[in-house]
């Protein structure tokens, strides 16, 4: 992970009760997020261990102490074209309250940002034209005064069991 994650938080506890706090991370030109409950470890360039005979969204497992969790390729998954070879990807280790741990490899993490509720959005309600399929959406942050476009919030259940099915 290359240089120093920014974190927005609100200024009160009161006003935290009106923010969901997202870690955002690119994948090509678009950013995308998570919620950062969801988000159990941030792990920068993981050693990633190849399974024989998977599909292409998993790039392998991980060795983190007590777990190995499976790690799926965000890119490969998504249907987008691979990352340069020379890149050094993150690993989001998922918190899915489940005894399958689960890793989704990006691209970096670019920041942990907390936005107002009011600027979240289902998929099917925000006037957003994703890169990939609405159906891999939870929600949408269209906050136009931390970010140029759109953050396509990850519906981790459906990102876990696609990938799953891929294997």
């Amino acid at each position: 992970m290359s240089g120093e994650i920014r974190a927005t938080t609100p200024e009160t506890t009161e006003d935290r009760r009106e923010w969901v706090e997202f870690v955002r991370f690119p994948l090509g030109d678009h950013a995308y997020g998570l919620e950062l409950g969801r988000v159990e470890q941030i792990v920068p360039d993981p050693d990633v261990t190849p399974v024989p005979q998977t599909g292409p969204a998993i790039a392998g497992v991980t060795n983190l102490g007590s777990e190995i969790p499976v790690v799926v390729d965000a890119r490969a998954l998504l249907g987008l074209t691979p990352g340069p070879d020379d890149a050094e990807p993150t690993l989001l280790v998922l918190d899915r309250d489940d005894d399958r741990p689960t890793g989704l490899l990006v691209e970096a993490v670019t920041g942990i940002d907390a936005h107002h509720v009011d600027t979240v959005a289902a998929p099917h309600e925000a006037a957003w034209d994703p890169p990939v399929g609405r159906r891999w959406f939870r929600a949408v942050v269209e906050d136009s005064e931390r970010a140029d476009r759109p953050i396509g919030v990850l519906d981790l259940d459906v990102v876990v069991d696609n990938a799953r099915d891929q294997s």
